[in-house]
């Protein structure tokens, strides 16, 4: 009985119907505009309905017309591409979200030499995210020295943007110490990788 009511909801692809907690889905539901919008942390109004995080269900979910369940109208298109821009902006709100925590918290380490004397002190570092843009040989050295200490490695974003995250000017680099932070910013930054565009 206990197990029962402790459950987490399920839900199923629209795409694929694989069913799974709906917390691991994307949802979907209709703006008042009569929008199809992303509801990714799923606290929108309205009769909703999931996909996985997926690239290739959410354009099966497109293609097969699996939102005409929430829509309006069951012959209006679904811009794919937009669906794709609100779901990376929304990913970016999340991952910019934890890594202010993270430096509230003081659990951030920002800069290419402060993040390479962190872990070559032996500071804790769990994941260490590398600006698009740095030059490529001190690209490659952060790098060589995640694999070799076993750091988990992410290159994403501009330095402009992850300066913002950190309310600060320009940053190469910013590493997360290892903790639920972490853990979390790891998730989202895994997800973000699934959907982003090439």
């Amino acid at each position: 009985m206990l197990a029962e009511k402790s459950a987490k909801p399920q839900r199923s692809c629209v795409a694929c119907r694989k069913v799974a907690d709906k917390k691991q889905l994307l949802r979907f539901v209709l703006a008042p505009d009569g929008r199809v919008v992303v509801d990714y942390r799923q606290q929108l109004p309205g009769r909703g309905l999931y996909t996985c995080l997926s690239r290739q269900c959410l354009e099966q979910a497109v293609k097969k017309n699996g939102f005409r369940r929430i829509s309006c109208s069951q012959h209006e298109s679904i811009d794919l591409k937009q669906l794709y821009t609100q779901l990376q902006w929304a990913l970016e709100q999340r991952i910019s979200g934890l890594i202010r925590m993270a430096r509230k918290s003081g659990q951030l380490v920002a800069g290419s030499n402060q993040v390479l004397d962190a872990i070559k002190g032996r500071t804790p570092i769990s994941i260490i995210v590398v600006a698009t843009d740095i030059s490529e040989n001190m690209g490659q050295k952060i790098e060589r020295v995640a694999c070799r200490h076993q750091v988990m490695f992410f290159r994403h974003f501009d330095k402009a943007l992850l300066g913002h995250m950190i309310g600060k000017e320009e940053r190469s680099v910013v590493a997360v110490i290892n903790g639920a932070l972490a853990r979390s910013l790891m998730s989202e930054l895994d997800r973000y990788e699934l959907v982003r565009e090439n």
